[in-house]
């Protein structure tokens, strides 16, 4: 027995060594490599076009990525051909190619990142390029735009998605801008410019987005389709509120967007001058000692209440019984004489002040009763 056992523990240990703790093939380690950039938007406003993009913010690993050290934003010109200037097409830039040819339009290191912040942007990490058209950039052709990020050790993400955009010769914003106060809504006019960017005459566009400042002071589109008119009704308002209003030509509303620059900002302060409505179904009651009267309540959210106005048979001019707005729909006149007769009418009165024309009235005899 003693035998068999020394023969099993070389045994033991050979199988211990052939298949325990057994590797693999040696793999190259992981380069860490910044994630492209994957928000990117482009648009035309006036004589800019404006690059909008949202940094990366891992490795393609899926580690933390924050410490970029530089944006590059490359690009490439195309001169359209005369079938493509005919047809309204355009040959697009494959990666390969944009690689191969793109040219190094701006590079934004990291201690400028705040001067490309998008101000006026509800995402906080929203950044911002203008890249200024100049007089040959009209000529027709295609700018082809795609960004890439740095990190401290100089490892640089792939492409962007690539976007291009044929810059067009567009409107001046318009002008004249004008505001009127309704009770249900601001109505905002304006007149179209009479040049576009370049000077020249007829202006070319194909309507107009109209813009709202919140408090904060970011802008957001009020018209969800191409305004065609010269006026547009904005009708979330409050009364007493102050509204801030601009407007764009846009000559293209399909991405990419071609807008002019804004107009100038209009400041509208939505006064409440509308009085609420002529109060109705006035009946009036008589007892031996007063004279009840009643009517439908009026809708209107900020009605402050109402005032009872009365006089005398024979008298030319109704008398206040209630010089502060009461808040019910009725009231009993307590001063009253025997033997008379009194005209009753009511008025309606906001919060603003604003106070509505009097009923039309009902008369009432103490002795008579209701007539």
């Amino acid at each position: 027995m003693k035998r068999f056992s020394l023969f099993l523990v070389p045994l033991f240990l050979l199988f211990t060594f052939v298949f325990c703790g057994k590797k693999g093939p040696i793999l190259p380690p992981i380069k860490k490599i910044p994630q492209k950039v994957e928000v990117f938007e482009i648009a035309q406003r006036g004589e800019k076009l404006i690059l909008e993009w949202e940094n990366p913010v891992a490795y393609i690993d899926g580690s933390s990525l924050s410490n970029i050290a530089e944006i590059e934003i490359w690009h490439v010109e195309q001169e359209r051909e005369d079938a493509e200037k005919e047809s309204g097409g355009g040959k697009k830039v494959a990666l390969a190619e944009f690689e191969r040819i793109a040219r190094l339009a701006v590079s934004i290191k990291k201690e400028r990142f705040s001067a490309y912040r998008a101000k006026g942007s509800e995402a906080p990490g929203k950044f911002r390029y203008f890249y200024e058209l100049t007089g040959k950039d009209f000529t027709p052709k295609n700018l082809t735009f795609g960004l890439r990020v740095k990190d401290r050790k100089k490892r640089k993400s792939a492409f962007s998605g690539l976007l291009s955009i044929e810059p067009k010769i567009i409107s001046l914003p318009p002008a004249g801008i004008k505001a009127t106060v309704f009770k249900d809504r601001i109505e905002i006019t304006w007149n179209p410019a009479e040049k576009n960017i370049d000077q020249s005459s007829p202006p070319h566009f194909k309507g107009y987005n109209i813009y709202k400042l919140n408090e904060a002071g970011l802008a957001y589109r009020l018209n969800s389709r191409l305004v065609k008119k010269r006026k547009y009704g904005d009708k979330d308002i409050l009364l007493g509120e102050v509204y801030r209003y601009f407007l764009r030509a846009v000559i293209s509303d399909s991405p990419p967007l071609s807008e002019s620059d804004n107009s100038e900002v209009i400041e509208v302060l939505a006064k409440d001058t509308f009085a609420p409505a002529v109060p109705s179904g006035l009946v009036s009651i008589a007892t031996e000692d007063f004279i009840s009267i009643s009517w439908d309540a009026n809708l209107e959210k900020d009605l402050a209440g109402y005032r009872v106005w009365r006089k005398m048979e024979g008298e030319d001019k109704y008398i206040s019984l209630t010089p502060l707005p009461i808040q019910g729909n009725a009231f009993n006149d307590t001063s009253v004489e025997k033997n008379k007769r009194y005209y009753y009418a009511i008025t309606a009165q906001d919060k603003s002040g604003n106070e509505s024309p009097k009923s039309e009235s009902v008369s009432q005899n103490t002795k008579e009763g209701f007539l």
